[in-house]
């Protein structure tokens, strides 16, 4: 995932008609017979899941309050006053009302997920985790549950975790685009590259307009070498996002492997004119600058690299390199000195031989 680039969409499931009964409705209950307190409870429930439905939370809760005058174990009403409070960023109140959702059906596999979506929210990856997990254990057969439990498990960077949710997703569902993009990505930092190539593909196939998609494709092909095909990939992604300032970098780096270096520095720069202080482009920028001998201008844009991230190891490496064709291997020896002790190894052996 992109940069992998996750997408979490909050879906919130009513499970009961969302119209108000009518009155033929109505009827017919009094004709069975219908307890006056079942009735009641299911008609205010039927209004307020309407509510919801038209996005008015707050009406919403106060029907959802008032079946409770008439059935308290009623767990669907907890269950929607709940994501009612959650949508209004009443959190605890919406916690309280999921956990009640559960006390009185303890199947209820929506209020799991619920509260996992709120987790997440709150920045709680492992209660979210947990959450997601319940969930499945109730119902096995849902693929969105599995899907973002793999987004969580991936940001813990447990690859094959992962890959293993993003598997059982799209086994369940399988026009998952978001899925088979996330396995790619997983596959990808597990350094299965055909593997992730052909998820990244497929998620493509099922959605054309998947901008991220074509961008995690065309990095998978570059890093295999295949320039031009990433190139394409890339030009599908800024097609679909006109601003899509990483892919606009990402296919200056495929360029640059092509060594086309013109091309490569057009690309940089329409990163920079749309993302202003876009660290990454102004360093890639002044590594084409290099490969033309250009050395001022990649000093110039290795400055800007670091003035915008001090400690970017690339940057010093690169700005290092600069100088010493410009023969100031003072000053590349005290770059290179800070690339090493950020961990650049490259750095540390140009150190090693040069400066000592």
């Amino acid at each position: 995932m992109k940069r992998v680039i996750f997408f979490i969409s909050l879906i919130i499931s009513f499970e009961a008609a969302a119209q108000e009964p009518s009155e033929e409705f109505l009827q017919k209950l009094d004709s069975i017979g219908a307890t006056d307190s079942t009735a009641q409870a299911q008609m205010i429930y039927n209004k307020g899941v309407a509510q919801m439905e038209a996005h008015n939370y707050s009406e919403a809760i106060t029907s959802f309050n008032q079946v409770f005058n008439y059935d308290g174990d009623f767990a669907l009403a907890y269950l929607n006053r709940g994501i009612c409070y959650m949508e209004l960023g009443s959190f605890d109140k919406a916690i309280g009302d999921l956990k009640s959702g559960l006390e009185k059906d303890t199947k209820l596999h929506l209020a799991h997920y619920e509260l996992a979506v709120i987790y997440e929210k709150e920045n709680k990856p492992e209660d979210a985790i947990a959450s997601y997990s319940e969930a499945i254990i109730l119902n096995p057969k849902e693929a969105k549950y599995y899907y973002h439990r793999g987004v969580l498990v991936f940001q813990k960077e447990e690859y094959k975790k992962a890959r293993d949710d993003f598997t059982v997703a799209v086994s369940l569902e399988s026009n998952h685009a978001y899925a088979y993009n996330d396995r790619g990505s997983a596959n990808l930092k597990l350094d299965d590259v055909e593997a992730a190539i052909a998820d990244y593909k497929k998620a493509t196939e099922l959605d054309p307009k998947l901008d991220f998609a074509f961008n995690n494709l065309g990095s998978a092909l570059r890093k295999k070498g295949e320039f031009d095909k990433a190139i394409k990939a890339y030009n599908s992604a800024v097609l679909n996002k006109k601003d899509y300032y990483m892919a606009f970098n990402n296919r200056g780096l495929a360029k640059l492997g092509k060594k086309d270096y013109d091309g490569a520095i057009k690309d940089f720069n329409k990163a920079i004119s749309i993302k202003k202080g876009y660290a990454f482009a102004f360093n890639n920028r002044a590594a084409a600058y290099i490969q033309q001998e250009d050395w001022d201008k990649a000093i110039t844009d290795c400055d800007m690299a670091i003035s915008l991230n001090v400690d970017y190891a690339y940057a010093y490496y690169n700005r290092a390199i600069a100088k010493e064709m410009k023969r100031d291997l003072l000053g590349a020896c005290a770059d290179w000195e800070v690339a090493g002790n950020l961990g650049l190894e490259a750095s540390r052996s140009f150190y090693s031989s040069s400066c000592k």
